[in-house]
C-alpha cells in the first residue's frame, strides 16, 4: 500500500477513535451548537453583503468575538456593535461585549497571464524599426519580440 494510502487509513482510524471516545466530539457539541446559533442570529441582524464577510470566532458568557475579512468590514461592525449586542440580548444571549478582529480569508490568487498578440502590421513596424537601429540590446529584444509574434501566428 502506498504511503498516502497508509496515512489516509491512519488518519481515518484516529478520527474514528476520537469519535468513539466519550470525551471526543460529544464534549465539543454544546460549543458548536452555541456558535451555530450565534451565527444564525448574526445572519439575521446584518445585511447579507456584510454577513458573508464576517464570522463568529468564539463566544464566552461575557463576550462574542467576530472575525471580519478586512478593516472596512471591521469598521462597519464596530459601528453596528450596539445594535448587534441588542439583537443577541433579544435572542437570549447575555454577552456584555462584542470584540471584532480582522482575520482575512486565506486565498491563493489565481495566476493571470496576459497574452498580448501583435498584429502583422505591428510585426512589420518592429522589423522596420530594427533596420534603423544600430546593433544593440534594444535591437535584439525587438527581434526576439517580432520572432515570437510570428511563431505564435504560425508564419515564417
Amino acid at each position: 500500500m502506498s504511503p498516502v494510502g497508509l496515512a489516509t487509513m491512519h488518519s481515518q482510524r484516529n478520527a474514528g477513535a476520537l469519535l468513539n471516545q466519550a470525551e471526543g466530539v460529544s464534549s465539543l457539541m454544546p460549543k458548536a451548537k452555541r456558535l451555530l446559533e450565534l451565527r444564525r442570529i448574526l445572519l439575521r441582524a446584518l445585511p447579507p453583503n456584510l454577513a458573508k464577510s464576517c464570522s463568529i470566532a468564539n463566544a464566552t458568557q461575557e463576550k462574542i468575538v467576530l472575525f471580519a475579512e478586512n478593516s472596512a468590514i471591521a469598521a462597519k461592525l464596530k459601528l453596528l456593535a450596539p445594535s448587534l449586542r441588542d439583537q443577541f440580548l433579544k435572542a437570549g444571549v447575555e454577552a456584555t461585549s462584542l470584540v471584532i478582529h480582522v482575520q482575512p480569508h486565506k486565498f491563493t490568487p489565481t495566476a493571470f497571464r496576459k497574452e498580448a498578440v501583435l498584429t502583422e502590421e505591428a510585426v512589420r513596424a518592429l522589423r522596420q524599426l530594427m533596420r534603423q537601429l544600430p546593433d544593440s540590446d534594444l535591437k535584439r529584444t525587438l527581434a526576439s519580440l517580432a520572432g515570437r509574434a510570428q511563431d505564435k501566428a504560425g508564419k515564417p
